[in-house]
């Protein structure tokens, strides 16, 4: 028995060392044992980008909301701040302030419909929508200036994915455009499609994030306000490659081919992305690799203590010297009456007196 435990603790021990010498599914590891980012995170970054189209700025950010009365269910949110790009040959310019789009993501697929009593529809597809405010576009050859003034869609999605990685959705499309002078004096011309636009709206990511690709494409008729109502379609079309990463910052090959049939033209564009800060995937750990290493020898035990000293006994006063006992003196001979002395007298001597 002993030594069957003891042999269940070496090998769950020698494979606990193993894992952590080895880094995670997207950390690759150098053999000097430094640790790099092979995952990258798509949606969160602050990302310049030069190419044939020109200069330009993004900030993106996706988040989630979760509810804790139904874990089954969030919102999957994706924000795209200030994307524009100016060109630097011709002075151009196009880019939008703010786009966002916004998926309601449920693993059983049902919404609840509170009318009268409540009831649960499940439906195949999540449900969403797509925001787009300030969208300008500018050349020096136009004699006015596109301003989008906001643009929305509701969407269904039949990826259903709970990643951003995968995304089918469709959706009628309202929205509001204006041509507006040079001098930004005037209004030229309103175009106004009150969702008589439908929308097609696909997105792929690659697990890693080292591919990207997304088409989106609007048509039907919008009313203009001295033509009345007209056919217009736009296409989208953008494939973005990771190449490399230096200090774990990805540097990627973009290409994109757009078609406006109100402006008519198409454009062909291709540049470089540079991330210039960005959130690291949640599966990136750059935490140094623990090694196993040979266990260290035990300390030498510490001396045993000494024995606590035996109190020292108080000083012992000397005795006092006793007195030398007082001589003895005889005691003093009392006076005898007279007629005691009288016969004492020696008679010789009296008679030698007389």
């Amino acid at each position: 028995m002993g030594t069957t435990t003891l042999t269940l603790v070496a090998v769950a021990a020698s494979l606990l060392g193993v894992r952590s010498a080895h880094a995670d599914p997207c950390t690759g590891v150098t053999k000097a044992g430094g640790r790099f980012a092979t995952c990258f995170d798509l949606g969160n970054r602050l990302s310049v980008t030069a190419g044939s189209n020109g200069f330009g700025l993004a900030l993106g950010i996706r988040h989630e909301i979760q509810f804790e009365d139904d874990p089954d269910l969030e919102w999957k949110m994706e924000h795209v701040i200030v994307n524009g790009a100016h060109a630097a040959l011709d002075g151009g310019f196009s880019g939008t302030i703010y786009r966002g789009r916004y998926i309601r993501h449920a693993r059983d697929g049902h919404i609840v419909i509170p009318l009268g009593t409540p009831k649960k529809v499940f439906l195949p597809f999540d449900i969403g929508a797509l925001a787009e405010v300030g969208n300008v576009q500018w050349k020096p050859m136009d004699p006015t200036i596109s301003v989008g003034i906001v643009r929305v869609a509701p969407l269904v999605d039949f990826a259903r994915s709970r990643t951003y990685r995968s995304l089918f959705a469709i959706g009628p499309v309202a929205h509001w455009d204006m041509n507006v002078d040079r001098n930004f004096q005037a209004v030229t011309k309103h175009v106004v499609a009150p969702f008589t636009e439908g929308m097609l709206n696909i997105h792929l990511e690659s697990a890693t994030g080292l591919y990207a690709a997304e088409v989106r494409v609007e048509a039907g008729t919008a009313w203009e306000g001295s033509a009345g109502w007209k056919p217009e379609a736009r296409a989208e079309a953008t494939v973005e490659r990771i190449l490399l990463a230096i200090n774990d910052r990805p540097i990627s090959l973009t290409m994109s081919l757009k078609y406006d049939s109100v402006r008519d033209e198409t454009v062909a564009g291709i540049g470089a992305r540079f991330v210039i800060f960005d959130r690291h995937d949640p599966r990136v750990s750059l935490d140094p690799l623990m090694h196993a290493q040979p266990p260290a020898k035990p300390a030498a035990a510490p001396p045993p203590p000494l024995p606590p000293l035996a109190p020292e006994p108080p000083p012992t006063e000397a005795p006092e010297p006793e007195p030398d006992p007082a001589p003895v003196d005889e005691a003093p001979q009392e006076d005898q009456p007279s007629s005691d002395r009288s016969a004492d007298i020696d008679p010789v001597a009296v008679a030698f007196a007389l």
